[in-house]
């Protein structure tokens, strides 16, 4: 398997020609990017911003008229890690968790993408078969691929496990949302399995804490762990969410506290038991 460079977990900046540009990922990264826009530098004069939480949250940075929002720049995705590609945009699901309908309305395949082998596309397999045939094409020549966001269980045929297979050693992540799903995940799983894709190879996201209570989310994980695949849990954040992993009136509602939520996050990716009243990530 071959080693997948880590995804920075803050603000990408970089600057040219006295411009600086900024990528923001997370919206609990806003208040700063502001900050350092607002005392500004004698390395730039105006300030470009870009990336899911500026689309999702763009009037965090009005009263500064020297910042401008930019829908793409050439090579920004690289920056941010330098093996990742995507070859579309959008995604034709309307997830209520989710903030890729806002921030990609619609569903496109890309005619060229840099070639590399960290696939981030959000929904691959929603992809028509030709471009789906050129991607991985493409992918057979690296032997190996990232397919770094969820892969839609609804969605996967025979034709699309028999495309991974060939590229060599894919490293697949399944998306499992809700108990609702549970079928589906598991004709996936089968699917992958019958074209001798290796159990190493599979993961699966598993979201945490969008209206489930702690013991559906253990469930949900555990059932996962039951086909000896990694569960990945995926703590849900508010679309506005001004600080990571919080948990909300609703989620309190719910059952949740901020021990429940290191706890269910602490065992499955690192097998360490929390500690009540301690703040460990």
């Amino acid at each position: 398997m071959k080693t997948v460079e880590k995804w920075p977990k803050d603000i990408t900046q970089w600057v040219e020609n006295r411009t600086l540009y900024m990528s923001i990922p997370f919206t609990w990264l806003l208040d700063k990017a502001r900050v350092i826009a607002w005392r500004g530098s004698l390395k730039w004069d105006t300030v470009v911003i870009g990336g899911p939480a500026v689309y999702l949250m763009p009037n965090t940075f009005d009263g500064l008229p020297h910042v401008s929002i930019g829908r793409s720049a050439p090579g920004v995705l690289q920056r941010v890690n330098p093996q990742a590609t995507r070859t579309t945009t959008g995604c034709p699901r309307k997830c209520g968790f989710c903030g890729v309908s806002r921030i990609e309305p619609e569903f496109s395949e890309l005619e060229d993408w840099p070639d590399l082998p960290v696939l981030c596309d959000n929904n691959i397999l929603a992809a028509s078969q030709p471009h789906f045939d050129r991607v991985c094409d493409r992918l057979e020549r690296w032997g190996w691929c990232d397919f770094n966001q969820g892969i839609d269980a609804r969605l996967l045929t025979p034709y699309h496990a028999e495309r991974f297979k060939r590229i060599g050693q894919p490293i697949l992540r399944l998306a499992y949302d809700h108990q609702g799903m549970q079928d589906q995940w598991v004709r996936a799983y089968e699917t992958l399995r019958a074209v001798k894709i290796t159990k190493r190879q599979i993961r699966s996201y598993c979201l945490v804490g969008f209206r489930d209570t702690p013991e559906q989310a253990w469930a949900n994980c555990s059932f996962v762990e039951g086909f000896k695949i990694k569960p990945l849990p995926m703590w849900y954040h508010s679309l506005d969410a001004l600080a990571p992993n919080t948990v909300t009136a609703e989620q309190q509602r719910n059952g949740w506290t901020d021990y429940e939520r290191r706890k269910i996050m602490q065992w499955f990716y690192q097998h360490k038991v929390a500690k009540p009243g301690k703040r460990e990530e």
